[in-house]
Order: structure tokens, then C-alpha cells, then sequence
């Protein structure tokens, strides 16, 4: 302990001797252990955390393999049937996201919400934290009247009461009495990636008549396994019921032709999706920040190392093992690691700050990430690590017992250690290699991410502002009512000055997953496993054109596709092509759900529009006006959001629009209002935030690797001014030295370049599943990366080059 102390004291007054040596190698540390730091905290709370449930290795979700964005929804005669086969799941809960408007003594507040199974928490394995949870086995039509709070509404609305159990408050204008508190940070599975979870939890009863035909899939399906059963012993299982189901000739959207079969997919699977993997590339990206950085700070102390042959001889002369000189190299190392690491964590808190700031929706969990304990001892192994892994090079190469060539070749008169050189260009090599890598990685993510703004979304996203609005049915119970309110207030905003259009629909594009209805066509003959559907939208006339949709063929709805006029549907181009390739839709006709429901007749062909998600194949979708969904097979629906298209700012409408709906109803709240361009916008949110972050740490590579580059080439030249003094005196031109320096360093750059070259064939493979419209082989990519990198660092090399050229012979001789 003693020597350890001394040498951490002798350790403290080299550094502060050499302060300039210091500074630069500590900021160097910093970034590249202040980014692990902070990347590792974002994958800690999102990964690596265990998801807030009992025992979530056994929780599943009922799921199908389909196109990136797309959910496989449930019927209630499917969930039934699952249900039933209790050898393979304890309990299989369901749920519906709704949304509900809080009014009473306070401000009018719209929360999202979910209809729940009553055994969903139990499913979930999370008891309440005040009061309880809906019971497993209760009847839902008897605890109709009954919620459930979040935490956070809990704390934000009621002020985290405790007295809040048995309280009635209005929901939807209707007396509910709150019978729980869920825990802080719990979520239904599918809201971790929404920006506004479900706040408030009510009792779905799956033996309503709305969930008693097959054809109605939207219901969420999560199952608890039962022990030792695996998930795919749990997929088999629902294969023979599906197999069933087309034996029996029922309905349920698992065969279409965009599904390949439902599976138990493991919750964390889901809740995840592509962040995880995107996020473990950000780590392994950092990786290699930190490994740029210490070859950088090695070629620095390697460079300080030649200083400091004389006295470690000396040392070694008087009696030093070798041990005991690389345990005091070490500890310099190591305090100057801890040094980097301290305003590393400095780094991490900023830029952990500044991701919170930025918060892409659709990443789950990340209102979590900080600094804990955990994350400060992961800091602290790395800053140990990184001391011994730059520190480790330079004292092996002091401690050597042969230091008398070392001391030759160390003298003012010498040449440069063959030995030393070599390391330090080999290190130089590695860096520029290791940001060919990252550079094609983050480049290829760059050129995706054009890509996929040049995607024609199907609408126009410019000039137009949204807002949803729910009538409770507690309040309006009248189907009539619902309807001609929102037609009144469709009216209202259109008269508002510096409208164009104006209409509604039951859910945005890109804002979440419609689910599919099974449809009967007329003149076609089922055959057993088909099963026709369509993703079905309830929308108002005016609603393609607020939305700036293309008409292919037919017309749009009009004010007189009303209540009592004949049902009437838009389909569009997938489903045309699907259910009538070859023939003229206008005209044709389907229906949906039961053959007592009446046949709707087909009036418009409407472009694709990108619904579920930007990089979703297209899916067969109808469209039916809002007044007629009822009479289509459906119910009013008393949720939608309304799209005012403008001629200028569209948020400057807002407040005449808040002033129409209150001059209807003042206790109806408004939400989700957002431009149509911030809808779009936050749909490529998650890949628009990958690509920075990856550009950001390429970007840094790069400065580093030219940092070495640079020094490498600077230490060259100061060690050969003897030698070039010599050139230059018998006759060498300035152009020469110059390009012998230059052709020095860009020898390490070729060989760096060829390393990272082969290294980006393999590794680009990697980010494949994170690009779109983009081959991880891009040639284009592979060309411009080297052009860059030999353009940087023939700058890089100029500088010494160029003083090198300037040398007086006279003056360098006279020094030697």
C-alpha cells in the first residue's frame, strides 16, 4: 500500500509537470468513456431492465409474423378458444385502448384508456399499490362502474391522495368509483412505445355482443405461460387450434396472405421491437470510440515513454524488478484514466440530459435512464480498464530488461525505436480502420434515413392541424346525436377563416394500428381457409381531401352518403387489386361481419396511404362514412380526430377551433392536437434519432483517428530533424521532404483503409436490418468513406509535412 500511494503521489506530479500532455489526454478519455457511459445508461433502462411484471420471462403475447408496424389483433371467439387450453397458458387477458374525459372540479382533462379483462393484472403479475386491481374473476357487467388509476394520473389529477379508494369521480360524465392505484412506471404491454400510455383502466366484457363474431380483430392478447411450457410449445399449440378454425370454416384474420400464422412471442420481444437492436449497435459503436480513444492516448504516452528511458534505466540500475516499474507505469495510467473518467461522467450527465431533452417517442422506457449506482460502477470498471488497456503498451515497452539499445537509440543524436515506431503506426492503422467502419455504418444509416423521407406517405403532411375529440356515451348515448355533432362541428371549423378542407377520421395514419374486419364479397365463392378482409377506416366527407389523398377512380364521400342513404365504402388500391384484379371495383359490393348486415357498394378507389408504419408493405384498407358505420356492421364511433387543412399556419387556428367545440360543450377536452407534419415527423423518429447518434460518434472517430494520424506523422517529424536537417543541407528540395513525410503518413492510412474496408464488408452486415432501400454493400457508400478519409488525413499530414519542409538545415545542425 505504501508503494502504491507513492507512486500515486509521483503519478500526480508528472501530470502536473506536463500539463499540456495531461489535458489533452484526459479530454480524449473523457469522450470516449463519457459516451459508454452515457449509451449504457440508455441501454440499461431499456434493455437491460427487467420489464415491470411478475416473473416477465413467462409472458407472451399473441402475435403473427407480419410486415414491420403491423399488429395482429384479436377476435373474442379467438381469445375464447385460447383461453380454453389451459395445459399451455395460466390465464390469457386481453385489452382495447379507448380513451376517456375527466371533468368535475377541475379543468376538463381527455387521458388515454384501455378496456381491460378483468384478470389482466393478475396476468401481469402486478398488484396495485393503493387499493386493488380489478379481481380475475369478477363479472365485468357487475364492476362496469369501476377504474383503475395510474400513478401518475394519481399524482398529477388527484394529488396522490391515499384517500382516493372509493372516491366517484366523472368519467365521461358518468360516476365511476376508483378502486386501485397501479405502481409507478406500470404499463399495458404496447404503451411503452407511445408517448401518451393509457392513464385509467375499465372492465372490457369479452361476452358483450360486440366481441361475439370472429370477424371484429381488435383485441390485444397477452398470455401467462404455465411452467416448463416454452413459447414455441405454446405457438404449436395454437397452430392445431387455427388448423381447427379452418376446418370449422370460421372466421379470424391469422391465415391471410399478409400473415404467416399467429406465434407466443415473448413479451420483451415486443415491447422492444427494433430498439433493442438499434441500441446494442450504439454500444458497440461507443466500443469503438473508446478503443480509438486509448490508441490515441497510447501513442501519447509512448511518445512522452521516450523521454523517460534514462530514468527508468536508472530505477532498474539501483534494484526496481520489473514488476515494480510496470505496477508505477500502471498506476500513472490508471490515475489518468480515473482523471477522464470523472469529466467523462460529466459528459454523460450532459448528454443524457440532452437525449431526455430530445425524447424520441416510440422508445420504450427512456424517461428512465440516469445515473445510478449501477451505472457509476460500470463507469469505474471502464476508467480501470482504459487506464491498463492505453497504459499497458508503454510500460512494457519501459520496463524492458534490454534498455541499452533503448537508451542508444533514445539519444539526442539517435533515430527513432524501429520497435516503438512500428507500434505507434500500427495503432494509427487501427484507428483509421476502426472509423472506416463506423463511417460506412453511420453513412449507410444516413443514406436509409433519405430514403425513407422520400417515401410517399399517401397524404400531404403540410398545413394541416389535428385534434381528437371523444363524446362519452354517457352523455350521448344517441348514435344520432354522435353523429350529428361531429358533422356540426366538421361544419363549423370548414366556415373558420383560412380553411380549406376539413375532416375526421377514427384514426390518424402513423399515430397506431388499425385492425382488419373479415368481409363477404358479393358474387365470390368462399373457399375453405379464405378469409377476405380489410383494414377498416371510419372517416367523414372531407376527410381525403383535408388530407390532401389522391383519387384514382370513383369519387369521395359526399354530405349525402348520410344515415339513411345507402352504405357506401372508398377502397384502395391493394384491396382493389386483391379482391377484383381485372376487373372495375365502382359498383362491386361486400359486406362485412354477418350476412344480416347490408351490402355496401364501392364508390372510389383512393391512393395507398401509408398507415401502420412508413416501411409497412401496403395492406388492403376500406374506408366508410363516419354517418353509416353503424348500419355497415359496426358502431358510432364517438372518438375521432379531426384534420383542418390551411392556408397558413395551421396552429394559428387553434383557438378559434377550441372556441367552436367549447361553445358546443365546454366540458369536452381536446387532445393529441399536432400539426400533420409533426405526425409524420415523429414516425421516423426512432430512426432519425439512431442515425444521429451513430453519425455523431462516426464524426467523432474520425476526429480522433485524424488526431492520431497527426501525431503520429508530428512525433516523426521532431524525431527526424536531425535527418531531414541532413537532406535538406546536401541538396534536397522542399518538394521531397514534403512528399516523403506525406507518403509516411498516407502508407498508414492505405493500410488502415484496407483493414477497415475488409472489416465493413463483414461487419455492415450487422445494421442491415436498420436500413431501408439500402444495401449494407452499397457501392456508392464504399467509394465516397475512402474519399473522405483520404482527403482528412492528407490534411492531417500537411501541417507536419509542411513545417518539415521549412526547416533551416543550418539551424536543425546547429541544434544537433
Amino acid at each position: 500500500m505504501d508503494s502504491l500511494l507513492s507512486d500515486v503521489r509521483y503519478a500526480f506530479r508528472r501530470l502536473a509537470r506536463a500539463p499540456g500532455f495531461a489535458t489533452i489526454a484526459i479530454a480524449t478519455l473523457a469522450l470516449g468513456i463519457g459516451a459508454n457511459t452515457a449509451i449504457f445508461s440508455l441501454v440499461k433502462a431499456v434493455l437491460i431492465r427487467p420489464l415491470p411484471y411478475g416473473d416477465p420471462e413467462r409472458l407472451t403475447m399473441l402475435w403473427g409474423k407480419m410486415a414491420k408496424g403491423a399488429t395482429t389483433w384479436l377476435s373474442g371467439p379467438e381469445v375464447r378458444d385460447y383461453a380454453a387450453e389451459a395445459h399451455t397458458f395460466v390465464s390469457v387477458a386481453v385489452y382495447s385502448s379507448s380513451a376517456a374525459n375527466l371533468t368535475g372540479d377541475q379543468e376538463p382533462e381527455r387521458v388515454v384508456a384501455a378496456e381491460v379483462s378483468p384478470n389482466m393484472f393478475v396476468t401481469l403479475g402486478v398488484p396495485a399499490v393503493v387499493g386493488q386491481a380489478f379481481a380475475p374473476s369478477a363479472n365485468a357487467p357487475e364492476i362496469a362502474d369501476q377504474v383503475v388509476l395510474s400513478y401518475s394520473l394519481w399524482q398529477r389529477r388527484f394529488g396522490g391522495s391515499r384517500d382516493i379508494v372509493g372516491r366517484r369521480i366523472l368519467v365521461n360524465g358518468a360516476q365511476d368509483t376508483v378502486i386501485g392505484v397501479m405502481p409507478e412506471g406500470f404499463k399495458l404491454p404496447l404503451d411503452f412505445s407511445d408517448d401518451r400510455p393509457s392513464e385509467l383502466w375499465r372492465p372490457l366484457d369479452l361476452l358483450a355482443p360486440e366481441w361475439g363474431g370472429w370477424g371484429n380483430h381488435s383485441l390485444i392478447g397477452v398470455a401467462r405461460l404455465r411452467e416448463g411450457i416454452s413459447p414455441e410449445l405454446a405457438t404449436a399449440t395454437m397452430r392445431k387450434l387455427e388448423d381447427q378454425w379452418i376446418r370449422d370454416g370460421v372466421g379470424g384474420g391469422w391465415n391471410d396472405r399478409d400473415i404467416v400464422r399467429r406465434a407466443a412471442v415473448p413479451i420483451k420481444d415486443l415491447v422492444l421491437g427494433d430498439v433493442r437492436f438499434a441500441f446494442w449497435v450504439l454500444l458497440g459503436a461507443v466500443g469503438v470510440i473508446l478503443v480509438i480513444a486509448c490508441a490515441n492516448v497510447a501513442n501519447l504516452m509512448l511518445a512522452k515513454s521516450e523521454e523517460r528511458h534514462r530514468e527508468i534505466a536508472v530505477r532498474t540500475a539501483i534494484g526496481a524488478s520489473r514488476g515494480r516499474i510496470l505496477q508505477q507505469l500502471l498506476t500513472e495510467s490508471v490515475l489518468l484514466a480515473a482523471f477522464g473518467g470523472a469529466v467523462g461522467l460529466g459528459m454523460a450527465y450532459l448528454g443524457i440530459r440532452t437525449l431526455l431533452a430530445l425524447r424520441p417517442p416510440g422508445i420504450p422506457r427512456i424517461e428512465q435512464v440516469g445515473l445510478d449506482a449501477s451505472v457509476l460502477g460500470f463507469t469505474l470498471l471502464l476508467a480501470v480498464a482504459t487506464g491498463v488497456l492505453f497504459g499497458m503498451a508503454p510500460a512494457i515497452e519501459l520496463s524492458r530488461s534490454y534498455l541499452n539499445e533503448s537508451l542508444k537509440e533514445s539519444g539526442r543524436l539517435g533515430t527513432v525505436s524501429r520497435t516503438g515506431q512500428r507500434f505507434r503506426d500500427w495503432l494509427a492503422a487501427t484507428q483509421m480502420a476502426l472509423s472506416v467502419v463506423l463511417l460506412i455504418s453511420a453513412l449507410l444509416l444516413v443514406r436509409s434515413f433519405l430514403e425513407l423521407q422520400r417515401i410517399d406517405l399517401g397524404f400531404d403532411p403540410r398545413n394541416a392541424l389535428t385534434l381528437r375529440l371523444t363524446l362519452p356515451v354517457e352523455i350521448y348515448a344517441d348514435d344520432s346525436e354522435v353523429i350529428r355533432i361531429v358533422r356540426t362541428l366538421r361544419q363549423r371549423f370548414t366556415e373558420l377563416s383560412g380553411v380549406q378542407a376539413v375532416g375526421a377520421t377514427r384514426l390518424l395514419p402513423l399515430t397506431g394500428t388499425i385492425g382488419d374486419w373479415s368481409i363477404t364479397l358479393e358474387g365470390h365463392t368462399k373457399l375453405p381457409g379464405d378469409n377476405p378482409n380489410g383494414d377498416w377506416q371510419v372517416v367523414t366527407p372531407g376527410y381525403f381531401e383535408s388530407m390532401g389523398m389522391k383519387l384514382v377512380r370513383g369519387r369521395f364521400f359526399a354530405e349525402t352518403d348520410a344515415e339513411r342513404a345507402p352504405v357506401v365504402a372508398v377502397i384502395n388500391e391493394t384491396m382493389a387489386k386483391r379482391y377484383w384484379a381485372g376487373e372495375d371495383p365502382i359498383g362491386k359490393r361486400f359486406r362485412v361481419n354477418r350476412e344480416t348486415y347490408p351490402w355496401i357498394t364501392i364508390v372510389g378507389i383512393v391512393g395507398q396511404v401509408r398507415q401502420n408504419a412508413i416501411t409497412e408493405k401496403p395492406r388492403a384498407e376500406m374506408y366508410v362514412p363516419h354517418a353509416q358505420w353503424a348500419a355497415a356492421g359496426g358502431s358510432t364511433r364517438r372518438a375521432m380526430t379531426f384534420v383542418i387543412r390551411t392556408v397558413g399556419d395551421p396552429l394559428a387556428i387553434f383557438p378559434r377551433a377550441l372556441e367552436a367545440v367549447r361553445s358546443m360543450d365546454p366540458n369536452l377536452p381536446l387532445a393529441e392536437v399536432r400539426t400533420l407534419d409533426q405526425v409524420a415527423a415523429a414516425a421516423l423518429s426512432q430512426a432519425r434519432f439512431t442515425t444521429l447518434l451513430l453519425a455523431g460518434f462516426a464524426g467523432l472517430a474520425l476526429m480522433l483517428a485524424t488526431i492520431g494520424i497527426y501525431g503520429v506523422i508530428s512525433l516523426l517529424v521532431a524525431r527526424r530533424r536531425r535527418e531531414i536537417g541532413i537532406r535538406l543541407a546536401l541538396g534536397a528540395g522542399s518538394a521531397s521532404i514534403l512528399r516523403m513525410v506525406v507518403m509516411r503518413g498516407m502508407t498508414l492510412v492505405a493500410v488502415g483503409l484496407s483493414m477497415g474496408l475488409v472489416a465493413a464488408v463483414a461487419l455492415t452486415r450487422v445494421v442491415a436490418s436498420l436500413l431501408y432501400a439500402v444495401k449494407p454493400l452499397d457501392p456508392m457508400t464504399f467509394m465516397v468513406v475512402p474519399g473522405i478519409l483520404v482527403f482528412v488525413a492528407m490534411l492531417a499530414c500537411a501541417i507536419p509535412a509542411a513545417r518539415a519542409a521549412r526547416l533551416d538545415p543550418v539551424i536543425t545542425l546547429r541544434e544537433e
